[in-house]
């Protein structure tokens, strides 16, 4: 299973950089993991085998998924940095320090094991909606913009669209319309 999340690196100028990521969790001789899976090139990429550490940020936000992906906001809040660890995301609801273990080197998308140091629970996960599922989806969908048919965008979009309309609130409604623009404007090209 894939979890849609953000993931928080550093440089060794201890700069922090923010992206929407899906990471895989699972267990193994009683110590818990996440697989994190970035492309190349990528900043996060960059910033994990320098550092060799990350937060993972759940958060139901989803501004913050679409706010990354069009540049419209970047200013996250963020934790101050403590015990070494990558600060977390200020309205997250549950973040996890990690430390790479093990990477499985490939050309396109390593594969990058970290152990689970801590977890931290800031305040419940009550679900997503079908709004907030949307826009995630169609944030994925305009980091593709070029990589997939613009037939398949149109189609995506139209589809998500059906959901979003019956079930979205102004947070929502905010953050697709930051995504709008960006596929409005890739279509204008």
């Amino acid at each position: 299973m894939i979890h849609e999340v953000i993931v928080t690196t550093i440089n060794k100028e201890k700069l922090v950089h923010i992206a929407p990521m899906g990471i895989k969790i699972f267990n193994q001789q009683k110590k818990k993991y996440v697989q994190i899976s970035p492309f190349r090139p990528s900043q996060t990429l960059d910033n994990l085998l320098e550092s060799r550490i990350a937060t993972i940020n759940f958060i139901d936000n989803v501004k913050v998924f679409s706010g990354i992906v069009t540049n419209e906001k970047r200013d996250w809040g963020l934790s101050p940095v403590t015990h070494g660890c990558v600060p977390h995301l200020e309205d997250t609801n549950t973040h996890m320090n990690v430390i790479i273990s093990n990477i499985e080197d490939d050309t396109v998308r390593p594969r990058i094991k970290c152990e689970v140091l801590n977890e931290e629970i800031h305040k419940p996960f009550l679900g997503f909606n079908r709004a907030q599922f949307s826009v995630i989806e169609l944030a994925v969908l305009s980091t593709r913009l070029g990589r997939i048919s613009d037939d398949k965008v149109r189609n995506e979009y139209e589809y998500l669209k059906i959901g979003f309309d019956k079930t979205a609130g102004e947070n929502e409604k905010d953050a697709w319309l930051w995504i709008e623009k960006k596929i409005n404007k890739y279509f204008k090209k």
